[in-house]
């Protein structure tokens, strides 16, 4: 009887690890590669017409992405099981791909005049970009310390902007 019990509760422990693993992946894989691909090239010093963006316009942004995105969602949720598994990707591709575009931003840092660059303040790729979404989930994870950070450092970085080395500017 008590070798079932212990049977019952190991399998129990496996599928919780099991199922924390597969929410947990995207972020850890991301942080994995950002870690392992990302080149450490020293930080360009600013030119005259950018600042750093600190963190209430960041703030800012992230709120009118966040109306853009809760829009979509509610249409989205009006398909069943289809669009619950297809907001995630609409919010992975909505960052991924516009702040790996030509404006380097969303459009909630557009109407903010922020954009993102890498350490050289050159555009970022989409893998950059997606790292750096996918990274900022661990800031969540961390009781939104990670973005607590953008406040208190030099260039105004967060977490996921430390692992994923890229750079908020603020254009004049």
């Amino acid at each position: 009887m008590s070798n079932k019990i212990i049977l019952i509760l190991m399998s129990i422990g496996f599928w919780q690890i099991a199922i924390v693993l597969i929410l947990f992946s995207p972020t850890l894989i991301a942080l994995i590669l950002c870690i392992i691909l990302i080149k450490k090239n020293e930080y360009k010093k600013l030119s005259k017409n950018n600042i750093y963006a600190g963190f209430w316009f960041r703030l800012l942004a992230g709120i009118i992405d966040w109306i853009i995105l809760s829009i979509i969602s509610v249409i989205l949720i009006f398909i069943p099981i289809i669009g619950w598994i297809f907001g995630f990707f609409v919010y992975w591709l909505y960052f991924a791909i516009q702040l790996s575009s030509s404006k380097q931003a969303t459009f909630g840092m557009r109407a903010l005049d922020i954009k993102i660059t890498n350490e050289k303040h050159n555009k970022i790729g989409f893998w950059r970009a997606s790292g750096n979404y996918f990274v900022a989930s661990l800031s969540v994870m961390l009781l939104f310390i990670g973005f607590f950070m953008i406040a208190f450092t030099s260039r105004k970085q967060g977490l996921h902007n430390f692992i994923s080395r890229t750079l908020l500017l603020k254009v004049k």
